[in-house]
């Protein structure tokens, strides 16, 4: 990746490759993208790998997301014409051109709903109902899930961690055998789960402490930023 121009930033995990640029000019910001698409396509060739431009997608963050552009930013990838989406899927996590994850946060509502109905299925039916068991399921099949892409979340306004918190509540709850009324003071007091914000920050330290061990100091430096904005 290193002829790919100063100006455009590039994030890698496995054959995951993402390129992000910022700049005034729509038509600039078109240019800056497509000189770095061609040499990560040039990159790509010389080690025999071939770019799918059916799974290349575009997103691009806007002030007013309603705004209508004569020349719409676009890029090029093995001559196929690549244009903005609404949103788009990067490691998991839902991205819109708004930033307000909503569509994140309602693929994470559906996808935990029936380990929900889990929890609450073993609550109910456990001969001898443990609550400490209880809360290291929730732990492993719904928190793991709740908590998912936090260090982009972590940023976001309150209503976003509000809502998340709320997908918390909902779990422990059912993993608890306790109804819908039981107040969220209470649940996280018997459980000794931290609400789910706080736990975020706790996390966040980790990778910081990991790339300052292994002299990462990109990650580190783009780390510290998220958790000086949030302190």
């Amino acid at each position: 990746m290193n002829k790919i121009p100063t100006h455009t930033e590039h994030g890698l995990f496995g054959d995951d490759t993402a390129l992000w640029s910022s700049v005034n000019t729509i038509t600039s910001l078109s240019f800056r993208l497509q000189k770095s698409v061609d040499a990560f396509e040039s990159w790509c060739k010389s080690w025999k790998l071939k770019l799918q431009p059916t799974k290349t997608e575009m997103i691009h963050f806007i002030i007013h997301p309603r705004k209508k552009y004569k020349h719409p930013v676009e890029a090029k990838v093995d001559n196929t014409t690549i244009k903005p989406l609404d949103h788009t899927r990067y490691l998991g996590v839902i991205i819109d051109k708004q930033l307000n994850w909503r569509r994140h946060l309602d693929h994470i509502e559906t996808k935990i709903a029936p380990r929900i109905g889990l929890l609450r299925y073993l609550s109910r039916t456990a001969y001898e109902p443990n609550s400490r068991k209880m809360i290291n399921i929730f732990k492993s099949i719904a928190r793991s899930i709740i908590i998912y892409g936090y260090p982009a979340l972590l940023t976001a306004d309150h209503n976003v961690w509000n809502r998340i918190q709320i997908i918390q509540n909902k779990a422990l709850r059912a993993a608890l055998g306790l109804p819908m009324y039981t107040s969220v003071e209470y649940i996280h007091k018997i459980s000794t789960i931290p609400k789910i914000k706080d736990y975020a920050t706790t996390l966040l330290k980790q990778p910081i402490q990991t790339a300052t061990a292994d002299k990462d100091t990109t990650s580190r430096k783009h780390l510290r930023d998220i958790l000086e904005q949030i302190s």
